[in-house]
């Protein structure tokens, strides 16, 4: 299928301009490697003026018993969706405008500030959640945490897997066998915590749940080439395994290729498996051009033009072996500085909080935990990886406050600062004597934080002592750089 430069193309019933040059020949660009330098910034009264604004809401955990147990409830025809400004749908792919034109191709070196940020490094571990029960999806950029997706259907309840839980199990089964070369976990009795990034594959539905236009097996964004976003939403339609496990590829960057046993390819075939080697893609035989959106990725293997992919060195950059992950991640609260702890400050105080957070792998999350006088006021999942907090106008009171880090081993580790803000409460006396009990706020008599963690930044539910280092004179105060909110792990930056 061949196309003159600067012709009217239309594909999947999208109109575009046909590409002017060779896809590779265009502007370089990358929609998921920013970073932004500022702080969250918190009017710690509006927090409190509105209760529960700020904390996050539960997370709904999945049942795979209640699969099957009733018939599908026929639900009204709905209307042909129609994508969010940027996006077009070629056949079964839903790609960038601008790379779907030729006008522009995802760089294949990222930021090096961005590639210092932790949690972003590779390899990383990774998570997969399946979710067999569908759910309330709401439209906007991936965030499979906060249920958006760019496919989504604003606020349209997803319907879930129509099968049994035996031909779930089956399933989930089959894809964990795809990945099980990989440093990637496959869940679906529990969904992962909001702190985790993870990609999630709603299985199950029909094509016009999604806001497409055209009929399709499944559907993933495209051109989140490296899985650098690490929270994108797919969907399986037609829910063989074969599908979820293709949709999920396409998260993770890869595109078509040829070949009956390979899962990223159209042709029919059993047991498809991520090819190692060098395959050919498939594009204007497959979907037309423009829907290969990670090219200039692809050629880092294969090498400049070779028009092919090898999935399994692209996935094993991203998420390396199988081997177990031992070690829990560290966190420290770096700023303020506080020796015991505990800082006093005066009424109506602003004051910048800072975060370090180290692991040995990329994938890391973590989130800040406020309360109150003992109330949870603000729960926040640092989705941005901005490591600062500058928590303005803050009423008197006791503000305890929890940095907490979670990897996809499901070590979780925190660190704890109490802000007194305003005159503390008198301390209560007997005839002048001095009260037995003289411990600092917070602290319980055996040493360990109120939740479980034992001293700072130490692991929970029994893992390893995980030590940090405990805020000390020798930190310097102000806002820090992004560069000096982590640490930078350049021995694994890309030669």
């Amino acid at each position: 299928m061949a196309f003159k430069a600067g012709s009217i193309i239309v594909l999947g019933g999208v109109t575009l301009a046909a590409p002017i040059a060779r896809a590779g020949d265009g502007e370089r660009f990358d929609p998921f490697a920013t970073y932004r330098t500022e702080p969250y910034h918190i009017d710690m009264r509006e927090v409190l003026a509105n209760p529960g604004k700020y904390v996050a809401e539960p997370v709904e955990q999945p049942d795979l018993s209640k699969l099957g147990a009733q018939p599908p409830v026929a639900a009204a025809p709905l209307p042909p969706g129609k994508l969010p400004p940027g996006w077009v749908q070629i056949g079964e792919v839903v790609q960038r405008e601008e790379v779907a034109t030729g006008l522009k191709q995802v760089d294949p070196q990222p930021l090096p500030a961005w590639e210092d940020i932790e949690g972003n490094q590779y390899p990383r571990k990774g998570t997969v959640f399946l979710n067999f029960n569908g759910g309330v999806l709401r439209n906007g950029s991936d965030n499979s945490a906060e249920n958006k997706s760019t496919l989504a259907r604003h606020n349209h309840p997803y319907p879930g897997y129509s099968g049994s839980e035996s031909s779930a199990l089956a399933l989930i089964q089959a894809v964990k066998e795809d990945v099980a070369s990989l440093g990637v976990r496959i869940v679906y009795e529990k969904r992962p915590s909001k702190t985790v990034p993870y990609t999630m594959a709603m299985i199950g539905g029909s094509w016009t749940d999604t806001n497409i236009s055209d009929p399709a097996g499944g559907v993933a964004p495209g051109t989140d080439c490296e899985d650098r976003g690490q929270r994108n939403v797919v969907y399986a339609f037609d829910t063989s395994s074969a599908t979820v496990s293709h949709e999920i590829g396409h998260a993770w960057g890869l595109d078509h290729t040829l070949g009956s046993d390979r899962i990223m390819s159209y042709e029919g075939g059993s047991n498809k498996i991520f090819g190692n080697n060098c395959q050919p893609l498939c594009e204007e035989e497959c979907q037309g051009p423009g829907t290969i959106g990670c090219r200039l990725i692809h050629e880092i293997y294969c090498g400049e033009g070779s028009e092919a992919q090898n999935d399994l060195a692209e996935l094993m950059k991203i998420f390396g072996g199988p081997e177990p992950d031992t070690e829990p991640p560290l966190v420290e609260i770096a700023e303020p500085v506080a020796e015991t702890g505990v800082l006093e400050l005066e009424s109506d105080a602003s004051v910048n909080v800072v975060a370090k957070i180290k692991d040995n792998y990329g994938g890391v999350g973590w989130k800040m935990l406020i309360l109150k006088d003992g109330e949870v006021v603000l729960d926040q999942v640092d989705y941005d990886r901005v490591g600062s907090w500058y928590l303005a106008n803050m009423p008197d009171g006791t503000y305890e406050l929890t940095l907490e880090a979670e990897d996809h081993a499901e070590h979780v580790v925190r660190d704890k600062l109490t802000l007194i803000v305003g005159s503390p409460a008198p301390e209560p006396t007997t005839g002048g004597a001095e009260t037995e009990d003289s411990a600092d706020p917070g602290d319980t008599s055996d040493g360990s934080s109120s939740d479980g963690a034992t001293g700072t930044g130490a692991p929970i539910d029994g893992e390893e002592s995980c030590q940090c280092s405990s805020a000390g004179g020798s930190k310097s105060g102000g806002l820090l750089a992004l560069a000096g909110l982590v640490w930078a792990h350049r021995a694994r930056r890309r030669c």
